[in-house]
C-alpha cells in the first residue's frame, strides 16, 4: 500500500518537469480510473508507478484483505507475536486495512481490531485473485442511481442488455483498470456498468473474537455430547430388540417343552391308573418312610377340589413336595411359566403336575389368566419442537422485509444465509456466514424427520445455492430474492433439496 501514497507525488513531480509548474496532487477514487495522455520521456518508470497505483485502487479489495492461513491467523492486541490474542481470522475471512506497518497489518474485522502477521494474509489485487477461488468472499456493486443501463460491452455505444434500479446489488466479475467500466453479473448474464453509477464493495466472513470462539467450542462440545447420547440410545434400542427376539425364541422353546411334558404327564397318568388297578388287585407292601407317610396323611386330610386347568406363575415360586412351606423343594417356576393344576387345596395351596410328579405350589403365586407379553420399551426420538417453534415464530416477524445480497440485517436487508445466521444468533447460536459452511452444522436429518427450526439446504447441478428454515406443515421461511424479500413458501419452492440439518435438539 506504500505505492498508493507515493503515486500522487510522482505524478505531480512528473507534471512539474514537463509543464514547468508546481507539482499537482492526484486523488485516485476507489473505483474510477483517470487516464492521463502525458509523455513522461525519461520518467516512464514514474508513469508505470502511477498506473500500478491506479490499478490497485481500482480493485474492490483496495484497503481490504483476506486470510490465507492454512487454518487461522491470530489477531494480536499489539504488533507482536507475544501480544495478547483478541481473535482469530480463519482461512478466507476478510478484513479492513487500517494501517500497514512492515511485517504487521493493523486491521478491523467484525468485532475484532488488532494486528495480524503480513505473512498469513494478502491485500488489494492479491486478495482479489485469492477471492476468485473461495466462496467466503464476494465482490458486489450497489447501484446508486435509478435506471442504470447494463451494457453488453464496455462502451457507451454497446447494446443495453438490462437496467438496474437504485440500491440493487450486482455481483462484480472484474473492475477494469484504465476504464470507466465494471464487469458485473445480473441474473446470470454478464455485462458492464459505468463506474460512477455503482459503489463497489466486498462481502466476507468476519474474524471470530476469542469470546465468540469459546462459545462456539462450547456449543460444538454440547452438540457432540448430544450426538453421542443419541447414538448410545439407538444402540441400546437395537440391543433391546435383539434381547426381545431371543426371549421370544426361548418362550417358544419353553412352550414346546411344556407341550411335550404334558404329553409325558398324560402317559404317566395312564401308567398310574394301571398301577392303581394292579394295586387294587394285589396290594403291595408299604415302602414309604414315616415322614412320607405323615405328609401323605396330612395331604389326604385336606379337602382338595379336583380341577384340570393351565395356570401361570405371577412371580418366581418354589414347587414343594407337600402343601406346606416346610416341606421339601422339588424345583421352581419362573414368572410367566405355565403348569397344569390338578387340584385346589382348602389351605391356600394348589396341587400341580410337575414333570409327571404330584407337587404343590401356593395359590397366591398362580393365575388362570395368560400373561400378555410386554412390548419392548423404545425411547422417543428427541424433539426440538419447543425451541424450534420459537425460532420459527421469531423468523415470521420479518416476513416481507427486503432481500440484499451480502446483507445480514433482518429489517434493512439480508440474503438467505445471512437470514439464517441472524435468526439463530438471536437464540445464542453462532453459525457460519455462507450456505456451504452452514450445510455441515448440527446433524443430518431426512426430509421425513423435519421439525420446525431445522435447516433445509438447496442445490442446483450439485452446487449448494440456497438455505431456508423449516416452518412446519411442509413450508419454509427464507430470504428468497430481490422481488420477494423474506417469504414463507412450500418446501419445493427453491428446487432440489441437497440436505437437511438440525441445529437445536
Amino acid at each position: 500500500m506504500g505505492k498508493l501514497k507515493f503515486a500522487p507525488y510522482v505524478f505531480g513531480l512528473a507534471a512539474a518537469v514537463v509543464f514547468g509548474t508546481n507539482p499537482i496532487g492526484v486523488q485516485a477514487a476507489p473505483v474510477t480510473t483517470t487516464k492521463f495522455d502525458v509523455s513522461f520521456g525519461d520518467l516512464d518508470i514514474q508513469g508505470k508507478i502511477i498506473y500500478t497505483a491506479t490499478e490497485e485502487v481500482a480493485s474492490p479489495f483496495y484497503k481490504k484483505g483476506i486470510s490465507t492461513a492454512e487454518d487461522c491467523v491470530m489477531i494480536r492486541k499489539e504488533p507482536s507475536a507475544d501480544s495478547e490474542a483478541v481473535g482469530k481470522l480463519y482461512f478466507g475471512a476478510g478484513f479492513e486495512v487500517l494501517e500497514e506497518a512492515g511485517d504487521w497489518i493493523h486491521i478491523q474485522s467484525g468485532s475484532c481490531e488488532g494486528y495480524v502477521s503480513a505473512e498469513y494474509v494478502v491485500t488489494g489485487k492479491k486478495a482479489e485473485e485469492v477471492a476468485k477461488n473461495t466462496d467466503a468472499v464476494n465482490s458486489y456493486a450497489k447501484i446508486i442511481t435509478d435506471g442504470v443501463e447494463i451494457k453488453a460491452e464496455a462502451s457507451d455505444d454497446a447494446a443495453v442488455i438490462a437496467t438496474a434500479g437504485s440500491e440493487e446489488i450486482l455481483e462484480v466479475l472484474a473492475v477494469i483498470p484504465e476504464s470507466d467500466w465494471t464487469k458485473v453479473n445480473i441474473d446470470g448474464v454478464e455485462g458492464y456498468v459505468k463506474n460512477q453509477a455503482v459503489e463497489v464493495g466486498v462481502a466476507y466472513d468476519s474474524a471470530v473474537s476469542m469470546e465468540e470462539e469459546a462459545q462456539r467450542e462450547a456449543e460444538a462440545a454440547r452438540q457432540q455430547t448430544a450426538a453421542q447420547q443419541t447414538a448410545g440410545t439407538e444402540t441400546e434400542q437395537t440391543e433391546a430388540q435383539e434381547e426381545q427376539a431371543e426371549a421370544e425364541e426361548e418362550q417358544t422353546e419353553v412352550r414346546e417343552e411344556q407341550t411335550e411334558a404334558e404329553e409325558e404327564q398324560t402317559e404317566v397318568r395312564e401308567e398310574q391308573t394301571e398301577a392303581e388297578e394292579e394295586q387294587t388287585e394285589a396290594p403291595e407292601e408299604q415302602t414309604e418312610t414315616p415322614e412320607e407317610q405323615t405328609q401323605e396323611a396330612e395331604v389326604s386330610s385336606l379337602y382338595i377340589e379336583e380341577v384340570s386347568e393351565t395356570v401361570w406363575a405371577t412371580d418366581a415360586v418354589n414347587v414343594r413336595e407337600a402343601a406346606d412351606t416346610s416341606s421339601g423343594r422339588l424345583g421352581g417356576l419362573g414368572k410367566g411359566e405355565s403348569i397344569t393344576r390338578t387340584g385346589i387345596c382348602e389351605n391356600g395351596w394348589s396341587r400341580v403336575d410337575y414333570n409327571g410328579t404330584t407337587a404343590y405350589v401356593h395359590s397366591d403365586y398362580l393365575t388362570t389368566t395368560e400373561p400378555v407379553e410386554e412390548e419392548p420399551a423404545y425411547n422417543e426420538p428427541s424433539s426440538n419442537s419447543g425451541l424450534g417453534q420459537q425460532i420459527v415464530d421469531y423468523a415470521r416477524q420479518f416476513l416481507g422485509n427486503p432481500y440484499v445480497y451480502g446483507g445480514t440485517s433482518l429489517t434493512n436487508g439480508t440474503d438467505c444465509s445471512g437470514f439464517v445466521q441472524s435468526i439463530y444468533a438471536h437464540f445464542g447460536y453462532s453459525l457460519p456466514r455462507t450456505c456451504t459452511t452452514q450445510s455441515v452444522c448440527g446433524r443430518g436429518v431426512s426430509v421425513d424427520e423435519l421439525q420446525p427450526g431445522d435447516l433445509v439446504i438447496y442445490s442446483s447441478y450439485g452446487e449448494i445455492q440456497h438455505i431456508a428454515i423449516y416452518s412446519g406443515n411442509g413450508n419454509t421461511i427464507h430470504a428468497s430474492n430481490w422481488d420477494t424479500g423474506i417469504i414463507e413458501t412450500s418446501l419445493s419452492y427453491s428446487g432440489d433439496i441437497y440436505c437437511c440439518r438440525r441445529i437445536v435438539d
